[in-house]
């Protein structure tokens, strides 16, 4: 009997030859063309002008004011209350956003990423704060020119304190809890590490208040620095399939 004279259903079902998913090449996957090159530009520009006003508004318009002077206040308690046990807790936590420290935990992060998924995304959300924060924290903080408090524990090359780089450095390390989120579903695992990501911060954050780095609110803009810094990375990034 011909093949045409039988039943539809009585045909063999056709075999699916399966066919190997071409795996983009490493170049093809960057995800910042012209387009996010820009949004970059534009966010750094915005960043460093509202920064920089926020801090000459710090050092020139409320300089005498009883809220700066609670702000001088806080790292004068502290400078009083030192311990040898505190001051070796806090130089630890101190090291944790120091440049070269913060640069290698990037750098091998990065390259983990790259090598684990094989394409920019997730490298470049780690790297992006981190980058951006850097550039805006060094404008800023030669723009508005801070004194660092008198009671100070550490030498810096930089001599402003406004607003703290080690901070907004702290932040920038939560980039990483936005790569676990998009990789781990599991709800316990989201937990510890976005309660790490918090307690380095806080770690970060007091332990320069506590040496007489910076003040309290240059703790909070640093914070604050590093923190959109982040959020726009991950902005950027999250539609990283489009050119």
């Amino acid at each position: 009997m011909p093949l045409d004279a039988l039943p539809h259903s009585a045909l063999p079902p056709a075999v699916a030859v399966p066919f190997p998913a071409s795996t983009p090449r490493l170049r093809e996957t960057w995800p910042v063309h012209r387009r996010q090159a820009l949004q970059l530009l534009a966010v750094s520009l915005a960043f460093i002008a509202i920064w920089s006003l926020i801090g000459l508004v710090l050092t020139h318009t409320l300089a005498g004011s009883r809220f700066v002077h609670a702000d001088v206040s806080v790292s004068s308690w502290l400078a009083r209350h030192r311990t040898s046990g505190w001051n070796n807790l806090t130089s630890i936590g101190s090291a944790l956003a120091d440049t070269t420290v913060k640069v290698v935990i990037t750098a091998v992060l990065a390259s983990a990423m790259l090598w684990r998924w094989k394409r920019w995304r997730e490298p470049l959300m780690i790297v992006i704060p981190l980058v951006l924060e850097a550039l805006c924290f060094i404008t800023v903080t030669t723009v508005v020119g801070r004194p660092r408090p008198s009671m100070s524990l550490d030498s810096s090359p930089v001599n402003s304190s406004y607003p703290s780089g080690h901070t907004a450095a702290a932040v920038a390390y939560a980039a990483f809890v936005v790569v676990l989120f998009w990789h781990t579903p599991r709800r316990w695992v989201r937990v510890v590490a976005v309660v790490a990501a918090v307690a380095v911060v806080m770690f970060v954050g007091l332990s320069r208040l506590y040496r007489g780095m910076h003040y309290t609110t240059d703790i909070v803009m640093g914070g604050l620095l590093g923190g959109m810094s982040v959020i726009v990375a991950f902005l950027i990034l999250r539609r990283s399939e489009s050119p």
